[in-house]
């Protein structure tokens, strides 16, 4: 057992900078942590060494470590999977690495409260990551509009590439002031200038007042098929998306 675990251990030599006294204190706690936790010291060595190989820093390691370990407990996704999967997401969104634990925690509350699972949540995540946080959302803003739209049904492949989109085509509107500014104020039931002020603000109210505004054109004698048509948003894969989240 004892040769089994340095063998693991080396892993984390490899992959983590660190002074022997470092390596020494990492060592004991990897060890104290398999008699907490539901997982082997080899396993719990192997997230950390994916941690130093995913670019996790040597002040969140620990704490990294053991909110993967629980994630693979409590959720559809292995330690592996999720240490990869959210060590990506933080990396595209900039987010500051002791705040794993809070990203634990959103991701399995929303498996736990919406139709979809953790994997299915977090791949949509890292497809929307990119233009969520250029356009100014949170982390948990991110991952709650990744369970919503995966728990419609919605394969986070074209999914996420086409919601992506109409972040972009939204950031795009505002910062030329042009027509589509007007149509997507319009949908959402607000003046061009309110609507930018809004996304400004908090581009997540303003994407969902966008998506309520859909749901409640069929009141208007309008159709959100033949809007989206007109604002240039009919691609199969953006429409079908819209079309879902606002249902």
């Amino acid at each position: 057992a004892a040769m089994d675990f340095e063998s693991a251990f080396a892993g984390v030599r490899k992959t983590v900078e660190a002074t022997e006294e470092e390596y020494s204190e990492l060592r004991s706690e990897i060890l104290e942590m398999s008699k907490e936790l539901p997982a082997s010291a080899e396993e719990i060595s192997a997230v950390a060494e994916a941690a130093g190989q995913l670019g996790i820093q040597k002040s969140s390691l620990l704490s990294f470590t053991r909110t993967m370990i629980d994630l693979g407990e409590a959720s559809n996704m292995t330690s592996d999977e999720a240490a990869t999967a959210l060590a990506r997401f933080a990396n595209i969104t900039q987010m500051d690495q002791s705040q794993f634990s809070n990203l634990g925690s959103v991701v399995t509350d929303l498996g736990n409260k919406l139709a979809s699972t953790e994997s299915e949540i977090v791949e949509m995540g890292l497809r929307l990551a990119g233009a969520g946080a250029q356009v100014g959302m949170t982390e948990d803003q991110i991952l709650s509009f990744a369970g919503a739209l995966s728990s419609v049904g919605i394969e986070a492949e074209a999914g996420g590439s086409a919601f992506s989109r109409v972040m972009v085509q939204m950031q795009l509107a505002i910062e030329k002031g042009n027509d589509q500014l007007y149509q997507f104020a319009e949908v959402a039931g607000m003046s061009a200038d309110q609507f930018k002020r809004a996304f400004k603000e908090n581009a997540a109210g303003a994407i969902i007042a966008f998506i309520n505004g859909l749901a409640s054109l069929d009141g208007t004698g309008k159709s959100a098929i033949g809007v989206l048509d007109e604002m240039g948003l009919s691609e199969i894969r953006v429409r079908d998306a819209l079309l879902r989240a606002s249902g």
